[in-house]
């Protein structure tokens, strides 16, 4: 499902569509707010999780296949908004498992693996 590496995810253009979160967000507005503006979200994305999950599950106005998002760190928000998050991007990695439009792939630091299967066993 997630993918972990200690390396940064390195693509060309041509290849996927990559959005890298910004490793300083410390809330869930913040970054609602920066998935929305590195995904290219509608102007109709409503800035919670169901339209997070709604717009991940769609992503027709990408036009690359592969759709990348690397965070080089967990985001600094409260574990509640952090297991939502995570929950939105794992059913969203799951939706576009054998689709032929998309393939969307998440990345974490290695060292942020512990942290995201003890915060899946506590959601």
């Amino acid at each position: 499902m997630f993918k972990f590496t200690d390396k940064s995810a390195c693509y060309s253009s041509s290849e996927a569509f990559l959005a890298r979160v910004d490793p300083a967000i410390v809330d869930a507005d913040e970054l609602l707010r920066s998935l929305y503006y590195l995904l290219w979200f509608p102007g109709y994305f409503g800035f919670n999780w169901n339209s997070l999950y709604d717009c991940l599950r769609d992503l027709n106005w990408i036009i690359e296949k592969k759709v990348v998002i690397v965070h080089e760190s967990l985001p600094c928000i409260p574990d509640s908004d952090l297991c939502i998050y995570l929950g939105v991007l794992k059913d969203s990695i799951l939706d576009w498992k054998d689709d032929e439009t998309h393939q969307l792939e998440v990345f974490f630091h290695e060292k942020d693996k512990e942290m995201i299967e003890k915060l899946f066993l506590s959601c």
